[in-house]
């Protein structure tokens, strides 16, 4: 059974090229009814097809390269938060015993809470994630600061690691509310329309045209306009941002620590 994400990911990529491809014979008929009363001009189709390929290609070269820079952000930052809470769990060595067990409960409690906010598939489990990790988040900085205050020689070390961990806890929050503006997604789809709908107007008035060229074009566009809106919700659909640090972290603090 698939996930309700993933197949409305695919229904997304088959209603684009669909769309798309509707587009293209809609207008390579009306191409054809302007052919037969001969109204069209070949010379200036040519360049208006020229015209709007370039744009659209421009637009989806500027909005891939966003969406994959959004992306790669949201990969590393997965990452520094791994080494983050590897890096406080490591630090607490430097704390008494007792104070240490209780860090170290509370950081496997955290990084559930971080893989669990990934996972949530409804916003009721998110805010309740981010609801939970926040509330660690007074947890360890309180024994943090506690310990700092018994030696002050630690502070530096723990309250620094502590501090870096809750920042990135709020640069993940905002980095997957980061997304396209509306503006351009639609921009996009207007001009991957009008694109389309030139290349078969033009193969209409022509007369003749190549099916399978204009079909993998087609495919081609609604392709990249798939991967763009992919991309840009990694957490869902089938391009998805890896939670393998952060599973691994976990394995890791699950290992029984030598006193």
């Amino acid at each position: 059974m698939f996930p309700e994400s993933t197949i409305l990911d695919v229904l997304t990529a088959v209603g684009l090229f669909a769309g798309l491809l509707a587009c293209l014979e809609f207008w390579f008929f009306l191409g054809k009814r302007a052919r037969e009363k001969q109204t069209e001009h070949p010379d200036q189709l040519a360049t208006i097809q020229g015209a709007t390929l370039g744009l659209l290609a421009l637009l989806l070269g500027f909005s891939f390269a966003m969406a994959m820079g959004r992306f790669s952000d949201r990969e590393k930052l997965i990452v520094q938060e791994a080494n983050a809470i590897g890096t406080v769990w490591l630090r607490c060595d430097l704390l008494p015993e007792a104070t240490r067990t209780e860090m170290r409960q509370a950081l496997r409690s955290y990084t559930e809470q971080r893989i669990a906010f990934y996972d949530a598939n409804d916003d009721a489990a998110r805010k309740s994630a981010i609801g939970e990790s926040e509330k660690l988040h007074g947890r360890l900085w309180s024994v943090f600061a506690n310990a700092a205050k018994g030696s002050p020689e630690l502070s530096q070390d723990l309250l620094s690691c502590v501090n870096e961990l809750i920042d990135l806890h709020g640069a993940r929050l905002a980095a997957s509310q980061r997304h396209m503006p509306g503006v351009l997604l639609g921009l996009l789809l207007v001009s991957s329309l009008v694109s389309v709908a030139s290349v078969g107007y033009g193969c209409g008035v022509a007369g003749k045209r190549n099916v399978v060229l204009t079909t993998a074009l087609t495919f081609l566009i609604a392709g990249t306009l798939w991967a763009i809106i992919d991309m840009d919700h990694p957490r869902q659909g089938l391009i998805r941002v890896g939670q393998q640090p952060m599973l691994d972290l976990q394995k890791s603090l699950e290992k029984p620590t030598s006193k």
